[in-house]
């Protein structure tokens, strides 16, 4: 029946909804990057000028504008608020899921691959992503879409040069949105171009390389149009930056930096990759194992080495972990041997849970006493305990005490469902996703409410700006102009002066709040 063919889908979507749209309290953004990509995108809706990012009187030639573009067309429609900015990223995080299963049953079998599109979401750097404004989520659907659309090149022949065209015209879109990490995509598909060719023919057909050039001509029209109007400064902007990247080390990052990084944020899915590699379809491995292997070695290469670069790994790692999932789920069933594997998956977890339970219940005082921050994360923390403390318990009802209940869903179940509850309650209690709670409560105090509400606010800025700066320009409702120093205010006007000004004379200035050295100023007689 048809209905069957879609409840998979549908019992994602179920899935999905409270841990991507579920949220508590006020939120607030992060101001790097996530405040940038939405004061850019304010600025250009500000100033009416949609080709040239800019944030006061600072252009932003170094990455194209699609994703700055993207917001400003929601703010005109929606205004601005977190929930508006961060819109694009969670509808992205639930058709990257969706597309995810659809492809994973072309590759492993289907009950893989709706653990594999389900355990997507179970990584914290993917379920914190989903609830941000950047492009980093829906650069990932555009590179699954790309070879979602080059597997039904395959299924549909009469059509195939349609879905690579569509593919290609995906991948190349990346670039708009994400600049040079935009093409990693298309480039981990190479394993897969050169060893299959012969099979699919996609490397030597000419439509898949028009629709790569269709999606990448958005950025290109938008280049030379910038260059008309400003020369060679766009282009060396934009080639400095891809420069940077390359060569620029952050944070001290190696070129290891990933081989620990995404086990340790995606704890314990990796675990799962290792019992999935030998379950996975040798005739599919160019793509399911060749894919992410090209891109750890390109994001690798890349000096600028940053956690959310990961995000391009998680789709297929996942996809393999849902072949582990499985595969360790038919070794508690019986099914399929060493059958200690499976045993301790179900122990350690239950392990990792009962330190949980403990810290969280007996220990929770000392805990508030010593670290008194661990206390809003108590109840997330318990209700992940709890899951993973009942997998050893079923696993001795069915070995210990030779019971059949609980069977293999409920063991499965119990795996993720404790994950689940732990991010949902993150996100539903905001612990995710108010960032800064600091800033929006000291806006809201009186007389400073007042005054943002009526009057035009100019910022006496020099340099870049820092964090401060970057949600005060967010947050207040009313902007004026950039002013270069306080003495070039206008008598009776309002601004926001950098803490490296010095107010003098101390008179003439009226502060009336201050925000991490930012002062609220009016300027008054002498």
């Amino acid at each position: 029946m048809r209905w069957r063919r879609w409840f998979p889908y549908l019992t994602l979507i179920l899935w999905l909804i409270p841990l991507l749209f579920w949220r508590g309290g006020e939120q607030s953004f992060l101001p790097y990057d996530e405040g940038l990509y939405v004061w850019r995108a304010r600025g250009m809706l500000l100033s009416g000028d949609w080709l040239v990012p800019r944030s006061w009187d600072t252009v932003h030639y170094h990455k194209p504008p699609g994703f700055y573009w993207l917001l400003a067309g929601l703010f005109h429609l929606g205004g601005l608020s977190e929930w508006v900015a961060r819109l694009p990223a969670m509808l992205a995080s639930m058709a990257t899921t969706l597309f995810l299963f659809d492809l994973g049953k072309r590759l492993i079998s289907a009950p893989a691959a709706w653990w594999g599109a389900l355990l997507l979401n179970l990584h914290f750097v993917w379920f914190s992503y989903s609830r941000q404004a950047t492009p980093d989520i829906l650069t990932v659907l555009l590179g699954v879409v790309g070879v979602w659309g080059l597997l039904r090149a395959e299924e549909v022949p009469h059509r195939a040069n349609l879905w690579r065209f569509g593919a290609g015209a995906a991948l190349g879109l990346g670039v708009l949105f994400r600049s040079v990490m935009g093409m990693i995509p298309l480039l981990a598909l190479l394993p897969y171009l050169w060893i299959e060719r012969k099979r699919h023919g996609h490397l030597g057909n000419l439509w898949l390389w028009l629709g790569v050039v269709a999606g990448v001509a958005p950025t290109l029209i938008w280049l030379a149009l910038v260059m008309l109007k400003d020369g060679w400064e766009p282009l060396r902007a934009l080639a400095g930056f891809v420069g940077r990247a390359v060569v620029r080390t952050r944070q001290g990052n190696g070129w290891f930096y990933y081989l620990w990084n995404v086990p340790v944020q995606g704890f314990p899915w990796p675990l799962l990759v290792v019992a999935g590699v030998m379950g996975t379809p040798k005739a599919r491995r160019s793509l399911l194992l060749g894919y992410p292997l090209v891109v750890l070695v390109g994001l690798s290469f890349i000096s600028t080495r940053l956690p959310h670069y990961s995000l391009m790994l998680l789709p297929w790692l996942s996809l393999v972990a849902g072949v582990g999932l499985t595969r360790i789920g038919e070794m508690f069933a019986g099914r399929l041997k060493p059958r200690w594997l499976a045993r301790n998956w179900a122990y350690g977890l239950g392990l990792v849970g009962g330190a949980l339970v403990l810290l969280t219940t007996l220990f929770a005082p000392m805990l508030d006493e010593r670290v008194p921050e661990a206390t809003l994360y108590r109840w997330p923390a318990l209700a992940l305990g709890i899951c993973w403390v009942l997998l050893p318990l079923c696993w001795l009802c069915r070995y210990r005490w030779r019971q059949t209940w609980p069977g293999l869903r409920v063991w499965l179940g119990l795996s993720v469902a404790g994950p689940w509850l732990a991010l949902t309650l993150l996100g539903g209690m905001g612990l995710v996703g108010n960032y800064r709670p600091d800033v929006q409560p000291f806006l809201q105090e009186t007389p400073l409410a007042e005054i943002l509400a009526r009057s035009p606010i100019n910022f006496v800025r020099q340099g870049t700006g820092d964090e401060a700066q970057i949600l005060l320009s967010i947050y207040t409702p009313n902007l004026g102009q950039w002013v270069p120093n306080p003495a070039a205010l206008p008598l009776g006007s309002w601004a926001w002066v950098q803490p490296d000004f010095t107010l003098k004379p101390r008179s003439r200035y009226r502060v009336v709040g201050v925000y991490e050295g930012w002062r609220l100023v009016q300027v008054r007689g002498e």
